[in-house]
Parts: structure tokens; sequence; C-alpha cells
């Protein structure tokens, strides 16, 4: 088969009939393997070993990139913003331009970075007023204060500021001072553009012997204090500059100490310990005590409840909070849930007791910075009045509009001009391909694999490589039609850039779009692995073999049915409103097959998976994960049950197959232990298992290899 370089290539035929096989295990292998070949053996020890594909040959391939429909993330600290390095970008942004503001008071942060900056500023404000030009002076404990003023008096100085006003050192001093700082007078001087000098000279002196630090009486306005270092106007508050360190909540400088840089921590749910709130505390409503490591603890939940008149029939949610207060504290005698998870924590050293425990946690946002991540010296730099957590709560599509109409001075834009142009660029990228709607914050690990796929598409659009072969995964999945379309140009510019783009894909307008299509078949398996056709796509159009040609010419086409059947009783959820859920109300009929569909980040996983399943298997007691907010479910007495078919990869294990999941191999076992052969032997059906000890090869552990 030949595919054309600098081309958009869609690969497409039944499920089953190779198109991965050739796109992934062979295409993309051999593009990674020869470009891993052609660096030094020092930089190939870091990096995985990689086969060669089973292929005679295969000419003028280029270094090959795949973008598959896998989310291979599961730390809780990657966010799609830190995924794109945008974040990088906006800690950049926030270093260099953001305003700081005091996190005690909120008023904004001054500095005066020289005495050249405070004399302008004062000759702005005051022009023409007399003023004192004074410096702080920590007053030494012990010393008399004749000595302080003998010591001032040989260094030159004449006077000081005591309680207000000024005091010629020729005079006695005073008996005491209380005061742990004294006032100096360094230089009496008019504010005038003529006596410029004069002024920066003695605030250099003023700053030099201040430790940093000034203060100008104004004749006639209000005492001015100024420093070398960063503090809050209002406070005088020491702050913290910014850098870009400080936005890291990956880093100890930048993490919040309380959650460090989650945002959230780890707290007993009521909802786990309690799951099934129809139960009495006779019946196990504790469900931690129903196990055997927690049956004394049960016993002794009876013997408390005796003592304190606790009916043990009552079901969980009809107690009051008295009841529930000794179950949880406990009356002494009884440790309560609490005293028994203080215990139980106790051993958290021992694998299988942090398992136990995990099981009856959840994630609550952090008390301290409310999931902010952050430490409040990072929280308090604001750009356009947001602080970097904000602008992380906003959804692509505003990010982009906030940074375009960002407010900047003159000199703010010159600092983060090539800033602001990298964020812009990223966040375009995140746009054409259909993720506007997701939020920078968003944690990567709950991105679908086609959420995962077109971030990872953006990130190469950014990249602006040439001369590379991209192998993509059915990156339509999951998209509505007006975003299929765009990423279909996507590809397109991609190849138009100088790449080679190969897409394994079933949909039809990103068929259309292809510059080459290559169709394999005819069948699935054993009956597939043939090109049934490989051409351009006007060729594809006009053949007969293919039969997904058929299908998009209209030749052929699926039936719809005559008839729709009508559902008689409804399942009614009313008020979801988790996420961007508007109080709605959904009527589901029963008895037949309901879509909803929508654009990309309207909802939908949203209102069925994570609201409406959560509640039906809440109510018939499958799962007991908190389900969206919502305000009722009503119609759950028609069903019998609830199932969940996601695209989750179902086997955990090499040893895993489509017969052992569905349970049809114990009766394949159970056909062969029933044959007089292996009756003779003494064969059960675990023999045959490749699963357990005595049935597996103890060679490979039933790994087959």
């Amino acid at each position: 088969v030949e595919i054309p370089h600098d081309r958009l290539t869609v690969i497409t035929g039944v499920s089953g009939s190779g198109k991965s096989s050739l796109a992934f295990d062979t295409l993309f292998a051999e593009g990674q393997w020869r470009y891993i070949e052609s660096l030094s053996t020092y930089a190939r020890m870091f990096l995985e070993r990689i086969d060669r594909p089973d292929v005679d040959r295969i000419e003028q391939i280029r270094p090959a990139v795949a973008l598959e429909q896998k989310n291979p993330v599961r730390t809780a600290r990657s966010t799609v913003g830190t995924a794109t390095e945008i974040y990088d970008y906006l800690r950049l942004l926030y270093a260099k331009v953001g305003r700081v503001h005091c996190a005690a008071c909120g008023a904004p942060a001054a500095s005066h970075h020289s005495a050249t900056t405070i004399a302008d500023a004062l000759l702005g404000e005051h022009p023409g007023a007399r003023a004192l030009v004074t410096f702080p002076l920590p007053v030494p404990t012990g010393v008399p204060p004749a000595e302080v003023w003998a010591a001032l008096t040989r260094r030159g100085f004449a006077r000081v500021r005591l309680d207000g006003e000024v005091v010629d050192l020729t005079t006695p001093p005073p008996a005491t001072l209380r005061a742990p700082e004294l006032d100096v007078v360094l230089d009496r001087v008019v504010l005038a553009a003529d006596g410029r000098a004069r002024l920066v000279d003695s605030l250099e002196t003023a700053l030099r012997e201040g430790g940093g630090r000034v203060a100008v009486d104004v004749v006639g306005a209000t005492r001015r204090a100024f420093t070398e270092e960063f503090r809050c106007g209002a406070c005088g508050a020491a702050l913290e500059r910014p850098q870009p360190l400080l936005f890291s909540f990956n880093h100890p400088l930048g993490a919040c100490a309380e959650c460090k840089g989650f945002g959230n921590v780890l707290k007993y749910d009521e909802s786990l310990v309690v799951p099934d709130r129809a139960l009495s505390l006779g019946a196990g409503a504790i469900e931690p005590w129903t196990h055997p490591s927690g049956k004394w603890y049960q016993r002794e939940l009876v013997r408390a409840a005796r003592r304190s008149g606790v009916d043990l029939n009552v079901p969980w949610e009809r107690l009051g909070e008295r009841e529930r207060r000794l179950v949880y504290d406990g009356d002494g005698k009884f440790p309560g849930i609490n005293g028994f998870f203080e215990e139980i924590e106790s051993y958290r050293y021992k694998l299988h007791v942090r398992v136990f425990l995990s099981r009856y946690r959840t994630q609550s946002p952090c008390p301290v910075c409310a999931g902010a991540r952050l430490k409040p010296a990072a929280l308090a730099v604001k750009v356009a009045g947001l602080t970097i957590a904000e602008f992380t709560g906003l959804t692509i599509e505003r990010a982009a509009a906030t940074v375009e109409s960002l407010s900047l001075t003159a000199w703010e834009a010159a600092v983060g001009r090539e800033i602001l142009r990298q964020l812009a660029a990223k966040l375009t990228f995140l746009l054409r391909v259909g993720l506007g709607y997701l939020t920078l914050g968003r944690q990567t690990r709950s991105l679908s694999g086609g959420e995962a796929q077109r971030i990872n598409l953006a990130n190469q659009l950014g990249s602006q490589l040439v001369g590379t072969l991209y192998v993509l995964d059915e990156p339509s999945i999951g998209l509505h039609s007006r975003d299929t379309a765009r990423l279909a140009d996507l590809c397109r510019e991609l190849a138009t850039a100088g790449n080679t783009v190969v897409v394994v894909e079933h949909d039809r307008a990103f068929i259309e779009a292809a510059d080459h299509v290559i169709e394999l078949g005819p069948g699935s398996g054993e009956r597939g692995g043939e090109v049934v056709f490989s051409g351009s796509q006007d060729e594809f159009r006009k053949t007969t073999r293919s039969l997904t040609a058929r299908y998009l010419t209209g030749r052929e086409s699926i039936p719809a049915p005559l008839s729709r059947r009508p559902g008689r009783r409804q399942l009614v959820l009313t008020g979801a409103r988790e996420h961007n859920l508007k109080d709605l109300t959904l009527r589901l009929p029963l008895g037949t097959l309901t879509v909803v569909t929508g654009v990309s980040g309207s909802g939908k996983s949203t209102l069925v998976h994570d609201t409406l399943y959560r509640a039906v298997a809440r109510a018939f007691k499958t799962e007991f994960q908190t389900p969206g907010a919502y305000t009722a479910v009503t119609g759950i007495e028609y069903l019998k049950g609830v199932r969940l078919i996601d695209q989750e990869p179902i086997g955990r294990t090499p040893r895993s197959n489509p017969v052992t999941y569905v349970k049809a191999f114990d009766e394949v076992r159970k056909l062969y232990a029933a044959l007089p052969r292996a009756k003779a032997l003494g064969l059960g059906a675990g023999a045959f298992s490749f699963n357990v000890p005595g049935g597996r090869c103890e060679s490979c552990q039933g790994d087959g290899f």
C-alpha cells in the first residue's frame, strides 16, 4: 500500500479489519523505531525499547507521533492548564505584570525602588513645600538616653523627632525613651526642582542609615513613609515579590501548606460510612462495622444505645441529632465512629489498613485555600482583577477573551508582549479543536480519551513540526458534527504544513475530507487484513469493491424503523443542576431506546452518568457514589436494576479475554472436566483454568509468555 506524504489519509473499514494494526502497530511502530535508532546509545538508554513490526519493507517513512484515544494521566496534580503549558505562561505573566495586594488588608502593595523614584513622587505631589527627611533608628536596650544623644551628635546629627515634635540634640534628653524607634532628622529641604539633587542625596543617605526605610514630614501635609522593601501601602506589612515558582502548586514555594497543592483534603464521608440510610443501627447501618474487624464496635454500639435509650430499629435517616452524636462521638465507654477511625489510623503503616480507610474518605475543598491550591501570597497577585486561581477557573473560551481584552500600561504591555502572544496562540489552538468548554483548572485525569487526544493535537499544532508522520485513532469519537468538521480542517492544516497525517476513522465527514482513502477488509478478523481500496477521493466514490463507498454514495443504506415504540411509563429526574445544568427536568420513556445528544461540553455526561445513573444506582444499592445535585427521581419502581456500559477497559490483567469475561469459559472447563479421561486422572474444572495453580503453567504464571 502507498501513502502519500503531505496529505491527509484516512484508513477505514469494518471493525476488526486491521486498521489499527496497519496504522499503529506497523506505520507508527516503524517510524518511531527508526527515529530512536538514529539517536545516540546514551540517549536510547532512557527510552523504552521498541520491537520492529512484522513487515517486509517500508520506504521513506518519517519520524512518527501517535495520538491515541487514551488518557494515561492518573495524577491529580495535572490540569488542562499544565498539560498544555498555558499555566506556565500564566505563571510568567503574573510574576512579571501581576499587581500585588496585601493578603491581610487587601490594599495594593507600595514599593519605591530608589531615592530617585521617591524624590520624583515627592516633587510631583508636593511642589514647593518644606519637608523634613528622617530615618528610623532602633533604640538600643539598656542604653541611657544621654548616651544615645551623645552618639548621634558625634555622628553629625542635630535633631530628632520625638512624640511628634522636633527636638534639638543640644537640649537635655528625656529620662526614658519609651518608643522602640527614634526618628532622626537628616535634612530640612524645600521640595523644588532646583533642589532635586540635594533631595536625592539626602534620601540615599537616609535609606542607607535607616536600613532601607525613610520618612518625609511635609509641612502642611501628612507624614510619608517609604521603603526599599516590598510592603503594603496601608498597613506596612512586608510582602513577597512574585516569582514564577510562587504560582506553582507543584512546588513547595507556592503550594498551599494545608493541602500540599492538591486543592482538597481527604475527610471521612457519612454517605460512605452509612451508605444505606434506610437501615437501622441494629441492622448494620454503620458499614465498616459489618466487617469482621468491626464486630466488637457493633456490639459496643448496641450496649451504648441501650444505655442511652436509643431505638436500634429506627432507620438512620430518622435518627435525631442526639442519637447521631452518640454514634459519632461515643459516651466514654463506647468510642464511636470517630474513635474507631482514630484507632485504625494508628496502623496506617500497613497497606491493607490504608486501603480500608480509603473506602470511607472523599475529597473536600481545602479549608485554607478553598480549592485554589496556592499560598495566600500567590493569591494576593492579580491581573485584570483576577487571581491566578480565578483565571484558571475560566473556560478556555472566556480565558481567550480575557487575554484579548487585557488592559495594561505601556510598561506592562512591553514586558508581557511575548507571554501574551504565546498565551493567545495556545488558547486559539484549543478553541479550534473544540475544547472551548473546558476550564484551565480541570484535572487532566477526568478528561475522556477523545478530549485528551484533542489536547495532544492542540499541542502538536503549537509545536509547528514539519516532516512528521502523525497517526490518529478515531479523533471524532464523542464529537458533535459541528466540531468534527473543524477537527478535519485542523488535520488538513497539519498536512498542508508539510506533515503526513494518517487517521483511523469511521466518520463520514472525516472520510469525505481526506485527500487519500484506504479501506481494509473485506470482513473482520480472519476475513479482513486486505487492502480493498487505496486511492483518491474521486476514485473512492466510483469503486464498487468498497463497502464504505457504497454507503457513502447512497447505493446502500440502513433503513430507518417503520414505527417507533411508545413509552407508556417514564423515569423522571427533576431539578438536575450539577456543573452547567440549569435546573432541568429529564423524562425518559421506559421500554425504548433514548439518545441524549448535543454539542461537546453541553452537559450530556453530567446529566446521564454523574446524576441519573448514580441516583438510580444508589436507589438499587448497587453503587453509593455521590450523584450530581438534583431534586428527585420518580419512576424507579418500574425498573428492576441499572447497569452502566461505558468506554472504560473491562480487563485489568493480561489473562482476561472476552471468553472468560462473559463466563463462557466456565462451561468449556466443565465440559473438559466431564470427559472420561479427565475423570480417570481426577481433574476438576480448575485443572483447565490458567488463572489458578494446578491448571496454569507455573513457568509463565498463566500469562502465556
